[in-house]
């Protein structure tokens, strides 16, 4: 990769982070590093709406078709986010080579400055930063490092929340903030309070107390002579966690005071980084792609099949092929999609030969446990998976078994129960010796380093939307090919009305169901395409309604009605109780505007920039990700662009129906 095209690629990433709060700057950072330039990026802090920010540098051979780990680096005291991305020490430094090194995604937070000690606020902001990482990038591992009081908050976040963070080095920290007597004014503005005042947080963040948690890899450094951050607690902990076997390099120098060498810097760094990407799990290709054609069939129930909860044109077996195409373009592979919604194991066998043995499959993927768990007995479920199994292997067909995708749990799908169904085809796996794409655990790690992130891969309660079927399309590229990828840049199908634009050919009359304040801007827009088209519009009026309301009116009104074209444009400053409700009843108006199957008509949605107001609701960002998430088509006005709104409506309709392309 050229330092041009390098250059070029991160000014595009420099951009989409300037339209979330983030500016391309230099600030004296070193740009012979081999990590692009650093990118400072705004965000309001859930916690108390007050504006924090972080800095992000990606790494030189950054690939937005693959995936990444993060190395987060925290400051010292009396610093900020600015101090890991410029300063010339060595432990800074160390930092920066090792994300180089390793083609990290690198990021340094103020997480709440100078005197932060990961106190709750800090913490709470760390967590958003990560969920925020984990929707905007496919990130694989993340390694927590930090010096000083840096290296203190590593430890500290890491005891609170082991299951969001893979590894860990902490440099000159202390792990006991009970008995640390260093910086006590500090500490206790950060903490709410005094030691005596706020005993539970400053317990939860002494990494001492709970070596059972710290599984993950860390890399330690301590100076016997260190009497700014002593490093007794640090060594007392290094005890406690070979002792119970987990993964620990302690690098002690007894001469040496508050600092960390260069050396033994990126000598603790490449244990953690190492150690966490040794957990990877080690693939083995099912067959050569190369220039041999291969057919796959994916069975299975409504996750599989094409329905509105992914934007009712494709669904994880679509992206599977798109995802090997992009792996092996020389091979010809096609992808059949068998799913079908609300069925079970028993329905799937019934229809094997028809839906999938007929098709003469090199490989075929099943994919149930959803429904079963509603009606199928374990027992029954067992055999059925090995009848499944049994009666492709005897066709010569490869098999992989898929567990289902992680829920949020319900009456009647609660996890517990789901866990035993995922737990026999795991069996089932093994004693058949079949590959299994563990989907349930995958999407639980997602979760539990990122629960916000997770939770916009969902259209519902168990079925996740396009973005969370391009991430198990990417779990099944894996099983299959032993290859990692990222669909996350895949756009929506062109041409985007396909059905309008068939219409128009015809000068023909069709429907248009369309939020106000759009409903007579679209009219005259498709008039402007065709004079002759007779188009009948029904306005669905929005102005004063809750995102519930709009949500139960989508539900009423438009399958009933059958439009040719739904124009969705719920206002930016909707009412909404909290963000889950919004979340939940957005997702729900683009469901219920989709037809059930395979799209029956058109839906596009009007971004709320598209109106001209200058008041930018904090939830704006948030439904531009629905409708990402979703696959439909999101109309934006563009930066600096002043026009009237129905100038760019008008604009954006001539623009696609130039669009000839089908891809």
């Amino acid at each position: 990769m050229t330092k041009r095209y390098w250059f070029y690629k991160t000014r595009i990433l420099a951009l989409t982070l300037i339209v979330m709060g983030g500016a391309a700057v230099s600030n004296g950072a070193d740009e012979s590093e081999e990590l692009g330039p650093p990118v400072d990026v705004s965000f309001t802090a859930k916690l108390d709406g007050t504006e924090q920010r972080y800095v992000i540098r990606l790494p030189m051979h950054f690939d937005v078709n693959q995936p990444h780990s993060l190395m987060i680096a925290l400051h010292g005291h009396g610093s900020d986010r600015w101090q890991f991305i410029n300063d010339a020490r060595d432990e800074c430094r160390a930092t920066r080579d090792a994300a180089a090194k390793y083609q990290l995604i690198y990021v340094s937070p103020d997480y709440r400055a100078k005197t932060s000690w990961m106190g709750p606020a800090a913490e709470r902001d760390l967590s958003q930063i990560l969920d925020d990482l984990n929707q905007r990038f496919r990130i694989e591992n993340v390694i927590l490092c930090g010096g000083s009081m840096g290296g203190t908050s590593a430890l500290a976040f890491a005891a609170i929340h082991p299951e969001a963070i893979d590894a860990v080095v902490s440099m000159n920290g202390t792990a006991n903030l009970i008995e640390y007597t260093g910086f006590t004014e500090a500490i206790a503005s950060s903490y709410g309070g005094t030691r005596s005042e706020q005993p539970e947080v400053y317990r939860t963040r002494s990494a001492e107390l709970f070596p059972e948690r710290l599984t993950m890899p860390i890399g330690l450094t301590t100076g016997g002579r260190d009497t700014l951050v002593p490093p007794d607690s640090t060594l007392r902990l290094m005890e406690l966690l070979k002792k119970r076997g987990s993964p620990v390099h302690s690098i002690h120098r007894p001469e040496g005071g508050h600092e960390t060498h260069y050396s033994d810097a990126m000598d603790a760094l490449k244990f953690a980084i190492e150690k966490s990407l040794q957990n990877k799990p080690q693939l083995k290709s099912l067959f050569s792609f190369n220039d041999s054609s291969k057919t796959i069939v994916c069975l299975g129930d409504s996750v599989t099949g094409v329905y509105y909860h992914t934007g009712g044109q494709r669904a994880y077996p679509e992206m599977l092929e798109l995802g090997l195409r992009q792996l092996f373009p020389n091979a010809g592979i096609k992808v059949i999609n068998a799913g079908i919604s609300g069925q079970t194991t028993v329905e799937g066998l019934e229809r094997l030969e028809r839906d999938v043995l007929s098709k003469q499959p090199d490989l075929v993927t099943i994919s149930f446990g959803l429904n079963d768990v509603t009606r199928v007995a374990p027992e029954k479920f067992r055999e059925n998976l090995e009848m499944l199994v049994n009666r492709c292997r005897a066709r010569n067909c490869q098999v992989v078994l898929c567990t289902p995708n992680a829920v949020i749990d319900t009456p009647n799908r609660p996890i517990q129960k789901l866990l035993t169904y995922c737990e026999i085809i795991r069996s089932v796996g093994r004693d058949l010796s079949v590959p299994v794409c563990d989907q349930y655990r995958a999407a639980e790690r997602l979760r539990s380093h990122a629960p916000w992130a997770w939770r916009l891969t969902m259209s519902d309660e168990i079925h996740p939307n396009l973005d969370g079927h391009k991430r198990m399309a990417e779990e099944l590229c894996q099983t299959i090919a032993a290859r990692t990828l990222s669909l996350e840049g895949i756009e929506p199908p062109r041409p985007v009305l396909a059905k309008v634009k068939t219409l128009l050919q015809k000068q023909h009359s069709f429907k248009v169901l369309a939020m106000s304040p759009y409903h007579s801007m679209v009219e005259v827009a498709l008039k402007s395409l065709n004079p002759n088209a007779i188009v009948e519009v029904t306005p669905w009026t929005v102005q004063g309604k809750s995102i519930v309301a709009l949500e139960n009116e989508a539900k009423a009104m438009v399958r009933t009605l059958k439009p040719d074209l739904v124009v969705i444009a719920v206002p930016g400053d909707v009412a909404a109780e909290t963000d889950e409700q919004f979340v939940h009843s957005y997702s729900w108006i683009m469901n219920w505007s989709l037809s059930f199957g395979h799209q029956e008509w058109d839906c596009i949605v009007v971004d709320p920039s598209v109106a001209g107001s200058d008041k930018i609701s904090k939830r704006d960002e948030l439904c531009r990700r629905l409708v990402r998430a979703q696959g439909l088509e999101l109309i934006s006005r563009p930066s600096e662009d002043t026009r009237a709104p129905w100038e760019l409506l008008k604009d954006w309709f001539v623009r696609q129906s130039n669009d000839e392309s089908g891809k």
